[in-house]
């Protein structure tokens, strides 16, 4: 029991110098201002951040316009985070007609990031951000109310125009409108990186285009089948044309 007891005390004071012994390293590069400690704590937010580190996992951001919907980053989130839907354009191509990140879940891990083979995730270098609007994304408190309220392309740009205006310049009705996907009292911050839907009359287009391309890509194949079986057929018969008579 003795020599246990020696033993711990042995450790502890082994796992104490060794840490005293990096402080100390640390302490001396902070006091000559070299080495890689050159940075000191700061206090946030009355003294802002001068130098972020390249590795500075910040806020997430989705890139819409590359972005498949392919749920990969949704299936590696640990929090659930995530919130998608995705429509076929003309080109049969998957668009992010909404994308949203529940920012009051997100533990920053950046597993999804990874996931992501479109590279349309990224960690931003940002550690703050206006809760209403942050530059080209839009970030919103939201109620549980709110969550699910269907905006199309013409809302999500009604969306970006109306925000970046104080409130008092807003007409009754824009403030109504906007106070019906925005409060700025929510329980959920919410980053929207999605295109919006399609609209009814635009859906109809986009459907249009792609069964039009379809039909011109399956008679285009047809006809090239038909061309490459008359060429084999004409060849088949040229040996027999040449033959004796």
């Amino acid at each position: 029991m003795i020599l246990s007891w020696l033993n711990d005390v042995t450790e502890g004071l082994q796992s104490f110098f060794t840490g005293m012994r990096t402080t100390g390293k640390f302490l001396v590069e902070n006091l000559r201002d070299e080495g890689g400690a050159k940075a000191v704590t700061r206090q946030y937010p009355l003294h802002a951040a001068e130098v972020v580190g390249e590795r500075q996992r910040g806020h997430l951001h989705n890139k819409a316009d590359i972005c498949i919907v392919c749920h990969a980053c949704d299936t590696a989130c640990p929090v659930d985070c995530f919130k998608m839907d995705g429509e076929r354009d003309g080109n049969n191509k998957m668009r992010a007609s909404r994308f949203d990140i529940d920012l009051s879940k997100c533990i920053y891990c950046g597993l999804c990031v990874r996931a992501c083979p479109t590279d349309s995730l990224s960690m931003t270098a940002d550690f703050q951000m206006d809760p209403r609007l942050d530059g080209e994304r839009y970030l919103f408190r939201r109620n549980s109310s709110q969550l699910d309220v269907h905006l199309d392309a013409a809302d999500v740009g009604r969306l970006q125009q109306l925000s970046r205006l104080p409130r008092e310049q807003l007409s009754p009705a824009d403030r109504e409108w906007l106070d019906a996907r925005i409060d700025v009292r929510g329980q959920h911050l919410i980053g929207m990186y999605g295109l919006g839907y399609f609209t009814p009359e635009e859906k109809a287009q986009a459907d249009a285009e792609r069964e039009a391309k379809k039909k011109a890509k399956d008679a285009a194949a047809a006809a090239a089948k038909a061309k490459a079986a008359a060429e084999a057929k004409t060849k088949a018969e040229a040996p027999s044309a040449g033959g004796p008579g």
